[in-house]
């Protein structure tokens, strides 16, 4: 089987015959093998692969090519470079669209600093795959476009991993669904009104002189709906976690029927159009 090539090439910002520094040069070449590896990496075995240098030009355009092979002689390269070098022309097609696949902002420094030459020094990076795939071009256009893309997916990352833990004093409203223990300090575990979350309520001794002897915890609180007042701690998610009670309020609630609510005037004896103006003037004294 033929080896698995790659062909890159440099061009000047300022035309085919232009100067290029060997910083630029060099760098460009390395970054673009690097990030080919990176998208290898992904296959079983593919962290195996490197790069033998072949051919190396400083015409215009400046041009490296080389090879991949393995490290592991038990590695079968070729299948696994091609699977990597589809994934690196894939990514690069939607890089320059501006969609940033996972593993490109898994390695977004290196990423960066590939694009932001071909703003400052670089005018055209071609990487050449073969295997009748497309060549992946990167102008200073699919540049800027490419790095936005890849600040977008950080930004979402940090979003997602930001925590929100923190705690605060306050009280919730829940059902009681079991009294026992948590780490060995006596509980009530509720399930919190808003999100039906079953959360531990350790009860300080305040608390649990409120709840009553503890032999008939589960017989009288189960099923109750109790405010918790106490110190809400909250999860890397912002979800409530535990709850440190001071103290226990049970909410007693009563069926409301509509022959009730009939018997009340809400309106002061207004008709609803003028109950509707006065209340918008602020005039409901």
């Amino acid at each position: 089987m033929a080896a698995e090539r790659v062909t890159v090439q440099v061009e000047s910002n300022i035309g085919e015959d232009g100067p290029l520094t060997v910083n630029d040069v060099l760098h460009q070449f390395l970054d673009a093998f690097e990030l080919i590896s990176a998208a290898i990496a992904a296959e079983h075995g593919g962290e195996t692969v490197k790069w033998r240098l072949v051919t190396m030009t400083k015409n215009s355009p400046a041009t490296a090519t080389a090879e991949a092979y393995s490290t592991d002689p038990s590695v079968d390269v070729g299948p696994i470079a091609l699977r990597g070098k589809r994934r690196f022309v894939a990514s690069m097609e939607r890089l320059s669209d501006g969609i940033a696949d996972p593993w490109i902002v898994e390695r977004s420094g290196l990423a960066k600093g590939f694009l932001k030459r071909n703003l400052n020094g670089v005018g055209r990076t071609i990487i050449d795959t073969y295997n009748d795939m497309p060549q992946s071009v990167v102008v200073e256009r699919t540049a800027r476009s490419g790095l936005q893309a890849i600040e977008r997916a950080e930004l979402d990352r940090q979003s997602q991993s930001r925590d929100l833990s923190r705690t605060e004093w306050g009280s919730i409203e829940a059902n009681v669904a079991e009294a026992k223990t948590y780490n060995s300090q006596p509980a009530l575990y509720v399930k919190e009104r808003l999100s039906q979350a079953l959360i531990p309520c350790v009860l300080s001794d305040e608390a649990a002189k409120d709840a009553g002897p503890t032999h008939n915890w589960s017989e009288v609180w189960t099923g109750k709906r109790v405010r918790i007042r106490g110190q809400i701690f909250y999860d890397r998610s912002g979800k409530i976690s535990r709850v440190k009670a001071t103290k226990i309020v049970d909410i007693h609630s009563r069926p409301v029927y509509l022959a009730e609510l009939r018997q009340i005037d809400i309106t002061g004896r207004r008709s609803p159009s003028e109950y509707s103006k006065d209340f918008w003037e602020g005039d409901l004294g």
